[in-house]
């Protein structure tokens, strides 16, 4: 493979810092393979987003200039790092775990010279952060990460509102940003697809006295639990069944109502994979099958495009992505 092009007059370690100077006294010597910082933010990006086109989008470049960093680390590497599909390219086990030393590099960098510049500033007073997040996500997904962001930016004093209806994000309910799970368009608000959800029926192994059942048709005769925002149909479609949505099934509004209902064994629940990671490890609700479709539906980060807080809402937009990165690559 071609080798990445290394400009002849680029200046050297000694030529910027002086032959033989470093704050330990000590001659250092910078390997040569390391790729540009650029090149390694793109990858990182790419390989997070699973798109060339976000991660262009995220980080103000061309679609162009996204593949031209990737190729010419592929290039270095001598290894492909993404799989070019029609759908678009994909990231291969081997990106993916190079992805992970990479963040946590960039994350070092960011730490350092964060500190160095708080050392230099005067200090300033914390934003605050207002976010609106459904229940049943706040309460199983996002408050055991919640430390890890405060830790991250002791500058933003982050407010969790929990709440089902849909802020308006305007200075009446004073809600700044929303972790919305819909379609992904609100008119006149910015949306940040954060994650797809994994969707499949779920029951606590207790249900029936432990008779569970079987076959896919054996639902057809079990007490179904549904929330009002997830229709059992795509799964039951995916599943091959020719049933259609049960009307005499217990209905919730409230996710986190939904999978109590399920825990205490009243009924087979269609659940998303990232409220219930923990049940599942513990065996208080057991996957029936492997069969799963992926919902029309995502998670995304919505705000107004004229916030006065749009460094905060960055900041917390990448800390999401970073904790989603971290949980698909598990």
């Amino acid at each position: 493979m071609q080798r990445v092009y290394e400009p002849p007059s680029s200046p050297t370690n000694d030529d910027l810092y002086g032959r033989g100077i470093s704050d330990t006294n000590v001659v250092m010597t910078f390997s040569s393979r390391i790729p540009p910082l650029q090149t390694l933010r793109v990858f990182e990006a790419a390989v997070r987003l699973r798109s060339f086109t976000r991660a262009a989008d995220e980080l103000a470049l061309t679609q162009g200039a996204v593949s031209q960093h990737v190729r010419a680390l592929e290039s270095q590497l001598d290894v492909s790092l993404f799989e070019r599909t029609p759908g678009g390219a994909m990231p291969t086990p081997h990106a993916h775990d190079l992805a992970l030393q990479v963040r946590q590099g960039l994350r070092v960098l960011e730490r350092a010279f964060g500190e160095a510049a708080q050392a230099r500033a005067p200090v300033r007073a914390r934003v605050r952060l207002t976010m609106a997040v459904l229940p049943v996500f706040a309460e199983r997904w996002l408050a055991q990460r919640l430390p890890r962001f405060q830790a991250a930016h002791p500058e933003i004093a982050l407010d969790i509102h929990p709440a089902v209806a849909l802020a308006k994000l305007d200075h009446r309910d004073r809600v700044d940003v929303a972790l919305r799970y819909g379609p992904g368009e609100w008119p006149g608000l910015h949306a940040d697809k954060l994650m797809d959800e994994e969707i499949f029926p779920v029951a606590s192994p207790h249900y029936r006295g432990g008779k569970l059942p079987r076959r896919f048709a054996d639902l057809a005769h079990c007490k179904l639990l549904r929330h009002k925002a997830q229709p059992w149909e795509p799964w039951f479609q995916a599943a091959g069944l020719d049933m259609t949505e049960p009307s005499g099934a217990v209905s919730f509004t409230d996710g986190a109502q939904l999978l109590d209902a399920a825990l205490r064994g009243d009924g087979i629940a269609l659940a998303r994979r990232s409220v219930i990671e923990a049940d599942l490890a513990s065996g208080r609700l057991v996957q029936l099958w492997k069969r799963s479709v992926i919902d029309v539906y995502a998670y995304f980060i919505v705000w107004r495009p004229d916030s006065t807080k749009l460094p905060a809402i960055d900041a917390l937009r990448a800390w999401l992505h970073s904790e989603a990165g971290a949980v698909a690559l598990r």
